[in-house]
């Protein structure tokens, strides 16, 4: 994707700047005595399609797009083991992201606050279970969140945030999926008079295609094989 208008950096940078951009908001309507940890989802979700858009057009994007269509467009054979029953169709996706044609290239999910690995463990699941599937179009899935930790300023607590997002970087190093690379990347620590916080999202990013297969069982039988591992915390 190198050298591409809407490269996978790219669109994480705009993802990270649409959060950044959503807090900027959040505290010019509250007259910057908000929680931006209580700011509702969906500010965030419109900042970050706006911020997709604005840098990486012509990339179009779809919001609360239902999974099952974007499972079917994408071009999927099969699912993995779980099967496609393990994706719940009628889920909506946050944002659905197109390059070109009718087949999807990336998909973001949006959390409102994240305080730990455990609280998108289950998001991560269901992302790979839409990405991944044999044949499938997909190049990148993203959950992306604000992270934040409510106190003065200080360098200990400020050690916090930077400790739990440390722990988060560790979990997203640890999932391991074939064909795919899975990281965390956030913004810089930040402290707006009540809180610290940071733009974050994990990162599932296709490092190579499979190779194509002549018979159909041969297809299949590779897309079962070697479930990926998704860890939760202890």
């Amino acid at each position: 994707m190198t050298g591409k208008k809407g490269s996978s950096d790219e669109i994480v940078g705009a993802v990270l700047a649409g959060i950044v951009e959503a807090r900027h908001t959040y505290a010019a309507w509250t007259g910057n005595n908000g929680y931006f940890a209580w700011a509702p989802e969906y500010l965030i979700t419109v900042s970050v399609a706006q911020a997709v858009w604005d840098w990486c057009a012509p990339l179009t994007v779809w919001p609360e797009f239902r999974l099952g269509d974007a499972r079917r467009d994408s071009g999927a054979h099969a699912f993995g083991q779980a099967g496609p029953g393990h994706l719940d169709g009628n889920r909506r996706a946050d944002l659905l992201i197109y390059r070109t044609g009718s087949r999807p290239h990336a998909v973001v999910e949006i959390k409102r606050n994240v305080e730990g690995w455990g609280r998108i463990a289950t998001d991560i699941e269901r992302m790979r279970s839409l990405v991944t599937g044999c044949g499938s179009s997909f190049e990148l899935g993203l959950v992306a969140f604000n992270c934040t930790h409510m106190a003065g300023t200080g360098e200990r607590e400020r050690s916090v945030l930077r400790d739990r997002l440390a722990r988060m970087a560790d979990y997203a190093d640890d999932v391991r999926l074939p064909g795919w690379r899975c990281r965390l990347s956030h913004g810089s620590i930040n402290h707006d008079g009540h809180e610290y916080w940071s733009a974050a999202a994990v990162v599932l990013e296709r490092t190579r295609r499979p190779p194509a297969l002549p018979a159909e069982t041969a297809r299949y039988s590779a897309c079962e094989a070697g479930r990926p591992q998704v860890p939760s915390p202890p």
